[in-house]
């Protein structure tokens, strides 16, 4: 057995010796006080004061509940338990802007002596912003006339720093500006990266764009659901843009006709644009925005980026604890009964049965540890737990649920965290969790079903992968096996069942000892001439329609019947599913 606080455990042993000796030494003065007062014989039969064995009784149980709670201060560990190391995070492109512009000397920032360049200041808010979170994956792109991916996606915030720090106009050809080249790489680089709805673009620029169309890349942001967080760089009054290197004849840059240029910011464009992505802007100056944008980034979702399992030392400080409570009930118990007797030996002489107060006493003492019981019934992670859950509250339910895994590793505590992870869109964690849980044969068929739930949610997240498909149809087949009469389960394998034949590019079986169900693979006959019963409300002429491209027949009862049932078990599919008829999240609920 180890300690995790070694120091509570010594500087505890020290108090506890110091309130035995104040304990022992009060004692003495109160015997000393009543023997001035009276014999102790008489005060006894005329009042409750307790016997000097019963003091020292109740005083050696506290004295022992008070040492067993510095033990459980201590955290003692004893063993080791299997633990699941989850990292999650969001997906960050990060856009520098390295044209000539940046160079400008127009920031005054207090404690520095001078005005600092506008890239010198956007290089230090990239890095404060990108490292409010440090969980994410931070990519950064550098841009001026044209722009390139610098550095892809990674955890690894030295090699970001590396970078940052190494970032410099003299990387870029073009020392113009061109806003809307920076936004299409950004768009470009996230087609085969991160999830939809994960992922975000931080760019920190003065503004001036004088080429490229930013509605056009405003667009292509909308359509991938990528929110952009701008931090405008610059003054309003603005400053010389200087010359391209040290080696030209004037220290400014001059324009077309001999004037020196003067660069300002602007973030009219700027603020529009991150308005319309459904992302927020700031302004380097002002920390009231520059905050409301990070919280802003706070607000898109995570995803797991890595998970793994490690071994570490499992805490017994509940033992201890539990023997704490218990002490303490009973140093309270002897006092009460003796009161009572003495009270219902007083009165006995005119009221045979027990006085009003004697049972008051027993009704308290048996209130006081039921009371304590259910406290501590209330306060387990599984109650908490599913009281978050059914209130919605799925983030705080999870903190819960993954809290009592650490110290209990049950299979009811991983069913129910697995179906808070589903709720929370985390289906590779909610489908590992119910794989640990279907090892319990009273959760068995519970689990295989919500496991075939999250693999086909996986699927949808990696098109082109057949296997959580199919892990996801014998999911739902061993549901069955287990209860053959469950509707839900046969309906979700059909689902399975279907997209596993939608993705597969040749014919032949769309599942376990299942037929084709649609044409356009070795069937001899396409489309729903091939399978109409498979094809229920397909129209002329696209999809999985005739060849000749007519429209089908009209439907019969039966088929009418069919297609309302495919709609029912589609509805299935989407993540809130069917309101939960079974109870609590032991159970399932979509």
């Amino acid at each position: 057995m180890s300690f995790v606080y070694p120091w509570v455990l010594a500087a505890g042993c020290l108090a506890l010796v110091a309130i035995g000796w104040l304990g022992v030494r009060s004692e003495r003065l109160r015997r000393d006080a009543l023997a001035r007062f009276g014999e102790r014989d008489v005060l006894g039969r005329s009042s409750s004061i307790p016997s000097s064995r019963q003091s020292a009784r109740v005083r050696t149980l506290r004295l022992a509940a008070l040492g067993l709670g510095v033990l459980a201060l201590a955290r003692p560990q004893a063993g080791e338990r299997q633990s699941d190391m989850v990292r999650t995070g969001r997906d960050v492109l990060l856009l520098l802007d390295l044209s000539r512009s940046m160079g400008v000397a127009d920031i005054a920032t207090r404690g520095v002596s001078g005005p600092r360049t506008r890239l010198a200041a956007a290089k230090q808010l990239a890095w404060d912003v990108t490292s409010a979170y440090p969980g994410d994956r931070v990519g950064l792109v550098v841009f001026g006339g044209s722009a390139f991916l610098q550095l892809p996606l990674t955890s690894d915030r030295a090699s970001l720093r590396l970078f940052l720090d190494a970032a410099s106009p003299d990387d870029l050809g073009d020392p113009a500006t061109d806003v809307s080249a920076a936004l299409l790489t950004a768009v470009s680089a996230f087609e085969h990266e991160g999830e939809t709805g994960r992922r975000a673009v931080v760019i920190v620029t003065d503004g001036e764009s004088g080429e490229g169309d930013l509605d056009a890349a405003a667009e292509a942001l909308r359509g991938e659901e990528l929110p952009l967080f701008a931090i405008g760089v610059g003054s309003a009054q603005g400053g010389p843009v200087p010359a391209d290197s040290a080696e030209a004849p004037e220290r400014y840059h001059r324009d077309h006709i001999g004037r020196v240029v003067i660069s300002r910011l602007e973030e009219g464009d700027l603020r529009r644009v991150a308005q319309a992505s459904g992302g927020g802007f700031a302004r380097w100056d002002r920390p009231d925005e520059i905050r409301a944008l990070v919280a802003g980034l706070g607000q898109v979702r995570a995803r797991t980026l890595g998970a793994r399992t490690s071994s570490e030392r499992a805490d017994r400080y509940q033992w201890p604890l539990g023997l704490m409570v218990v002490l303490l009930a009973f140093a309270e118990m002897p006092a009460t009964v003796t009161l009572s007797r003495r009270r219902r030996g007083r009165s006995s002489r005119a009221v045979p049965s027990p006085s009003p107060a004697a049972q008051g006493d027993k009704v308290a003492v048996a209130s006081g540890l039921f009371l304590l019981v259910l406290s501590n019934l209330s306060c387990s992670p599984a109650h908490r737990g599913e009281r978050l859950y059914h209130q919605g509250k799925y983030p705080a339910a999870y903190e819960v649920f993954r809290g009592g895994l650490q110290r209990d590793s049950s299979a009811r505590l991983t069913f129910d965290a697995g179906s808070t992870l589903y709720r929370l869109e985390r289906y590779d964690e909610a489908a590992a969790a119910f794989r640990r849980s279907r090892r319990a044969p009273e959760l068995r068929q519970r689990s295989l079903y919500n496991l075939g739930n999250a693999l086909v949610r996986v699927a949808e997240e990696r098109p082109g992968e057949p296997e959580p498909l199919l892990d996801a149809a014998a999911a739902f087949e061993e549901a069955l096996s287990l209860a053959p009469g469950d509707a839900e389960a046969r309906w979700n394998l059909e689902v399975a069942l279907r997209r596993l034949g939608d993705d597969r590019t040749s014919g032949g079986s769309s599942g376990r000892g299942r037929a084709g169900d649609y044409g356009r693979g070795d069937n001899n006959v396409p489309g729903y001439e091939g399978n109409p019963d498979a094809a229920v409300g397909a129209m002329a002429g696209g999809g999985y329609g005739s060849a000749e491209g007519e429209s089908v027949e009209e439907l019969s009862p039966d088929e009418a019947r069919r297609l309302l049932e495919a709609v029912e078990r589609q509805q299935l599919t989407s993540h809130e599913g069917r309101r939960g008829k079974r109870g609590p999240t032991g159970e399932r609920d979509w």
